[in-house]
This record gives structure tokens, sequence and C-alpha cells, in this order.
């Protein structure tokens, strides 16, 4: 069963993303750290809870370490035997999970700990009851910022939704289940048929793009916070008036979009620092477009040491941050160009920015670029430099 926190109310668009964007002097998410002998690990997942379909699969949880020992990685262990560890990499710890043969959902534990550290990590899974099969779903041509679905009912005769919502929005959510959420986003069309003095059925016969579908079914999604993870769903419902009526449970399926292609973009970077400000000289390197800068303390979690090399995951969550903030300021009706010219850099530049005495800090600078007027997106690996 899918959990649901903060529902976002779902647009007539029916393409549901969430976006972000570049803050300056903005702390960025993860990052692994070599150890100290003074200072224990701290251990970072970026979930403590999943939800998993009945059908199973291998599933990734991505950590960082802060503090740890050079070459050592975090030990996990499963406390039921439907679920195991599948390997440990680098970055991340799959798990692998098996398709589920009961008709009720079931529960799980993996505990991740670190040599020298206080205390586990727990991972909460749930698992769905045995998969549902009155829908098929078939994804294709998945690139940073849209996929291709293909929506299959087992009966070409009833009549259904199908759409596609970000999987943070199940995290987020004040709902606790399927049936709740179907009823805030059926409460949701229903405001947007009364402003338009529609009925619910109405609207769903005339809403572009088309929701509601009978036989198999095709949808392109664009616009999407690339990187991040979507939930495609289904249910068979049909309509009268104001009153919806369900016909099947919901149906879903995760796909993971890709990262934009990197273009080879380096900056240098140098800093003097007087009376608690640091005065920063930035140059790049063979480009001539915008950037982005986030400064960091030592004392996050998020530092990297000098010699370290940012994880996947971390390179991953500054791009969302970047991608969000700058969707939620588009939306609001700001222009692309309005806020990069606003948020970010351009050329060489030097840049005054208030520290804390006795701490030292991590600059990340990475190029970031506008498609056509779209949401920007980061377009280079971070470039690292440190000050003190």
């Amino acid at each position: 069963m899918l959990k649901l926190k903060n529902l976002v109310v779902m647009l007539i668009c029916a393409t549901m993303s969430i976006a972000t964007s570049c803050q300056k002097d903005e702390e960025p998410l993860q990052s692994e750290d070599t150890n100290k002998s003074a200072n224990p690990p701290v251990l970072k997942l970026d979930t403590t809870e999943l939800n998993i379909d009945g059908g199973g699969g291998n599933i990734p949880i991505f950590y960082a370490v802060k503090n740890g020992i050079e070459g050592v990685k975090p030990e996990a262990k499963s406390n039921v035997e439907w679920m195991s560890i599948n390997s440990i990499e680098s970055n991340r710890i799959i798990i692998s999970i098996a398709a589920s043969n009961i008709n009720e959902e079931r529960f799980g534990i993996i505990t991740v700990s670190y040599p020298n550290m206080e205390n586990n990590i727990r991972v909460y899974i749930t698992q769905d009851k045995q998969l549902l099969n009155q829908f098929s779903f078939e994804v294709s041509d998945i690139t940073y910022k849209s996929c291709t679905v293909k929506y299959t009912p087992k009966d070409p005769e009833m009549k259904y939704m199908a759409n596609i919502i970000d999987k943070e929005f199940f995290k987020q959510s004040g709902t606790d289940s399927e049936e709740a959420f179907i009823t805030a986003e059926m409460n949701n069309y229903l405001g947007i048929a009364k402003g338009f003095d529609l009925s619910l059925e109405e609207l769903m016969e005339r809403v572009k793009p088309q929701l509601i579908y009978q036989g198999e079914a095709t949808r392109k999604f664009d616009g999407m916070q690339h990187g991040a993870s979507y939930v495609i769903y289904s249910y068979g419902v049909t309509f009268s008036g104001n009153e919806y009526t369900l016909t099947t449970p919901v149906h879903y399926t995760i796909v993971e979009l890709q990262m934009p292609k990197m273009y080879p973009v380096t900056f240098s970077a140098s800093c003097q620092t007087t009376n608690g400000m640091a005065s920063i000289n930035i140059r790049p390197n063979d480009w001539d477009g915008y950037y982005n800068i986030q400064l960091i303390p030592n004392n996050s979690v998020y530092y990297v040491e000098k010699g370290d090399v940012i994880s996947e995951f971390v390179v991953r969550a500054m791009a969302n941050t970047f991608f969000k903030r700058g969707y939620k300021a588009i939306i609001e009706g700001v222009s692309a160009e309005s806020f990069l010219k606003n948020n970010c850099y351009v050329g060489e530049q030097q840049i005054n920015m208030p520290i804390e005495s006795g701490v030292k800090y991590m600059l990340a600078i990475f190029a970031v670029e506008s498609e056509d007027g779209a949401t920007p997106v980061m377009r280079s690996m971070p470039s690292i430099a440190y000050i003190n």
C-alpha cells in the first residue's frame, strides 16, 4: 500500500513534477568523508522508509559517510527471509526483495551499521500484497526530464485513470492509504470542475491532456525532475455527475529518471579571508554561461575532505535541489533567464560571503543551463575549492 504524505495539488496538466533551482550559499545534500580519529563516523541514508509494490525487485538505498574509515563500507542485515542484501557499493546498498505471494501487506527491516558508529540505522520496508494484474505498464524513452508510458488494462472495456506523480509526494503526504489518495485527487479535480461550472464527469471528459481512458493508452510525460523517482499509476473508475466509483484498486510501478549529460566544464577558485568575510575569485574554464555556487562548512555531514570524491548521490541531490528551486520560481511566473540572472553568476567574479571564524568551508561550483526557456539544470560536475 502506498503511504502518502502532503499530497500536492495535482494540476490539470497531469504531468506531475517537483523541481529545483539555484539559491546562493545554499547547502547541498550529501557526501562522503574520510575518517577522522577524533570524531565518530556519521552515516546518512537517503531514506529510512520504502514502500515497494508486490513485484519486488532490486532497490537501491544511497548513503554517505562522514568521518569514515578509508575503504570501509557499511554493513546491512535483513530481519526477514524475503529481503536480502544484493550488494554494498561505494555509495549505495542494493536490496533484493522477492515478489510477494500473499494477499496482504508485509513488513521488514534493514539494519545498517558502520564501525565505531554509536547507533545503527533502520530502514523500514513495506511491501504491497501480491502484484495486482488488472493493469500492466510499459515505460520507454526515458531521459533526464521525460518518459513515455503505455498503459494496458486487462479489461479493454474498463474506464480508468492513467497518470504519474513524483514519488516524493507519497512520502510527504498527510494521507495514509490508497483510498485517501484517490479521495484527495478527486476532490482536487472536483474543485477545478466547479471553477469552470462543470461536473466532475464533464471535466474528466474534457480535460487536456486526457486522464481517463478506455483500452490501451500511451502518454508522454515531459518537464519532469531529473534524477528523480516517479510513480506511474492506474485505477478503474466511473463517473456520474459529481460522483465517482472505483472499480479496481490502485496499480502502480516506479520509474527512475536519468541525470542530464554533463559538459566537461571546470572552474578555478581562490579565496582570501578577513574579518569574518571570504572574498572568493571564481573563473570559469571554457564556459561562458551561468554557474551556481554553494558554500558548505566542515561541521556539515555534506562537507567533503580534500582528496575525497563527491558521491553520485550527492551530485544528484545537489542537481535536484537546484532544479526544484528554479521550477518553483518558474511556476510562480519568473522566466528561466530572470531566475538565472538573479540567482547565478556569469564570467569571472569576485564574490564576498560571510564566514565563521575557525570554521573550514568547501565551495562547490557547477555550470547550469536552461534549454529553450525550460527549468535550468546542472550541466557540469561540481568543481570543489576550500576556504581556510
